[in-house]
């Protein structure tokens, strides 16, 4: 699978539990590393992130978040995501930096990996939708 870098400040009035917890509700297998300003992780399985998405039926969403998100070597992609959302289960996109920090997440496609690039990565875990259902989608 791919590689899931999240990096998130942890701010001296922050529980660090319930920011560790934040980051393991979206990516349940990520390895954790906690430092005096931040918590750090990585994930190999963006399933289940992908499964909640669908669950929440935002994929038209995420989707453009992720295309809009690729970065000029094509192999990876940022995106922000609300640490006080994902903490509730839930998948936002903060329009503007919170004050407390943000999810930043930065998603590598690597060789190896069943997608030639990022953004064949992006119609994977967002397919294309019609009427609000996945039309087309791809398995692993």
């Amino acid at each position: 699978m791919v590689l899931v870098q999240v990096r998130t400040p942890l701010r001296p009035t922050e529980d660090p539990e319930k920011v560790r917890r934040a980051v393991l509700t979206l990516w349940p297998d990520a390895q954790l590393q906690e430092a005096a300003a931040s918590v750090e992780g990585v994930s190999r399985d963006v399933r289940p992130l992908r499964q909640r998405v669908w669950e929440l039926r935002i994929i038209d969403a995420v989707r453009g978040k992720m295309l809009h998100g690729i970065q000029s070597d094509g192999r990876s992609l940022v995106v922000r995501f609300s640490k006080q959302a994902a903490l509730a289960r839930m998948v936002s996109f903060p329009p503007t930096p919170h004050a407390l920090g943000d999810l930043e997440v930065t998603v590598t496609v690597e060789e190896g990996d069943p997608w030639p690039d990022a953004e064949k990565f992006v119609w994977w875990f967002a397919p294309e939708t019609k009427d609000g259902e996945i039309v087309g989608t791809v398995e692993l």
